[in-house]
C-alpha cells in the first residue's frame, strides 16, 4: 500500500511537506510546482488517505443492485380509504426509484411469512407487527429491517416514528384556545384489519394524559372504534349524538373517521363548527376538500417513507448502531374548528 513516505521519496521532499500538502494546509509555504508535483505523484501512485482507508475498512460496500420488500400492516382497502399508510409507501417507492433500488415484494396485512425473500437485502415494515412475524423476519433478515410508525425494539432495529405527544398537544391546545373544555376523542380501540394491535393508540394515551393534567378529562367522552374507516367515525359520532352531555369538540384519530363523523352530524342538522368543532389527524389530500374542510394535524408521511429507505441503506453500508428517527407534525387550521358557541 502506498504511503506518504513513498510519495516524499519520489518527489524529493520531506514526509511532513507531503502530509501538509495532501491535507491542504493553507499555512504551508511551498512553491506551486512542488505542490503540483506532490499531487501528481500521489495520483499516479493511487494513494488513499488513511482516513478514507479506515472508512472503507469499517463499511461494507453496497451491492450494485439493492432489492427490498415492503410489509404493509393494513389491507389494500384500508390503504386507499385512509391514505396515511399509502402515502408512507409512496415515499418509500419514490426514494427507491430515485436511488435505483428494486422493490421486490409488497405484502399487505401480515402475510410476511409467505414472502419469497431469497434475493432481498432488507425489509421496511409500515405499521405495527405481531410478535411471531417479527421473530420470523428477524431470523431471515437479521437487523436489516426498518419499522415505520412503530418501534418494537429500538435497541436492535432502525425505526421512523411520529412524536405523538407533540401532535396530540397541538390538537388539544388549539381546541382549548378556542374555549372548548369538553373535548371528546374518537379512535384508539380494537384492531386494524384483523391484525391484533399490540399497543394502545398513543393519541388516546396522550389525550387522556394531557387533559388529566388540566383536570378536564372525562372518560365518558371517549368513543372507541375497532377500525379507522369513515364508517367507524360515522358510527362513533352517531353514538356521541345520543348522549345529552356530549362534548363541544372532538379530537378524531384520522381524517377518514372525521369525514364519517361530519356525515353523521349533517344528518341531524348539527353544524360544524357551529355546534361541534373537530380536529383530526394525518392531513390526507381529501382533508382540504370536504365541507367543511378539516382542521388537522399534518403528518409528513412521504418524508417518513424516504427516511426509512435512507436508514436501511445506511444499515446495509455497515452501520451497526440502531437509529430511531422521530418526525415532527404541524397543525393545519381550516374550517372545522371555531370558538365555542356561547349558547
Amino acid at each position: 500500500m502506498v504511503t506518504i513516505k513513498d510519495i516524499a521519496k519520489q518527489a524529493d521532499v520531506s514526509i511532513a511537506t507531503v502530509s501538509r500538502v495532501l491535507n491542504n494546509d493553507k499555512n504551508l509555504s511551498v512553491a506551486p510546482e512542488t505542490r503540483e508535483r506532490i499531487m501528481s505523484i500521489a495520483s499516479e501512485l493511487n494513494y488513499i488517505p488513511v482516513r478514507q482507508r479506515q472508512q472503507t475498512k469499517n463499511k461494507k460496500p453496497l451491492v450494485n443492485k439493492v432489492e427490498i420488500g415492503i410489509v404493509m400492516w393494513c389491507s389494500e382497502e384500508y390503504e386507499w380509504e385512509d391514505t396515511y399508510f399509502l402515502s408512507i409507501r409512496k415515499g418509500i417507492e419514490n426514494e427507491c426509484n430515485k436511488r435505483g433500488i428494486l422493490v421486490n415484494k409488497i405484502v399487505h396485512l401480515g402475510n410476511a411469512n409467505n414472502m419469497q425473500i431469497g434475493n432481498i437485502d432488507g425489509i421496511i415494515v409500515v405499521g405495527e407487527t405481531d410478535e411471531e412475524t417479527e421473530i420470523k423476519m428477524r431470523e431471515k433478515m437479521h437487523k436489516n429491517i426498518v419499522f415505520v410508525n412503530d418501534s418494537p425494539d429500538c435497541e436492535t432495529f432502525d425505526s421512523v416514528v411520529l412524536d405523538y405527544e407533540q401532535a396530540t398537544q397541538k390538537a388539544l391546545d388549539h381546541l382549548l384556545t378556542l374555549g372548548h373544555t369538553q373535548i371528546g376523542f374518537i379512535g384508539g380501540g380494537g384492531n386494524h384489519d384483523n391484525v391484533q394491535k399490540q399497543k394502545e393508540d398513543p393519541r388516546k394515551f396522550y389525550y387522556q394524559k394531557i387533559l388529566q393534567e388540566k383536570n378536564l378529562y372525562n372518560p365518558t367522552y371517549i368513543y372507541e372504534v375497532c377500525d379507522y374507516f369513515m364508517s367507524n367515525g360515522y358510527e362513533a359520532m352517531k353514538k356521541a349524538l345520543k348522549d345529552s352531555n356530549r362534548p363541544s369538540a372532538f379530537f378524531i384519530a384520522s381524517d377518514a373517521m372525521a369525514i364519517g363523523a361530519i356525515r353523521a352530524l349533517h344528518e341531524v342538522n348539527s353544524q360544524v363548527p357551529g355546534d361541534i368543532s373537530l380536529v383530526s389527524f394525518n392531513d390526507i389530500d381529501m382533508a382540504g376538500f370536504v365541507k367543511p374542510s378539516l382542521t388537522t394535524i399534518k403528518i409528513y408521511t412521504e418524508e417518513m417513507g424516504k427516511m426509512a429507505v435512507k436508514l436501511l441503506l445506511d444499515r446495509l453500508a455497515g452501520r451497526d448502531v440502531p437509529v430511531k428517527a422521530v418526525m415532527p407534525s404541524k397543525l393545519i387550521i381550516r374550517e372545522s374548528s371555531a370558538e365555542k358557541s356561547s349558547n
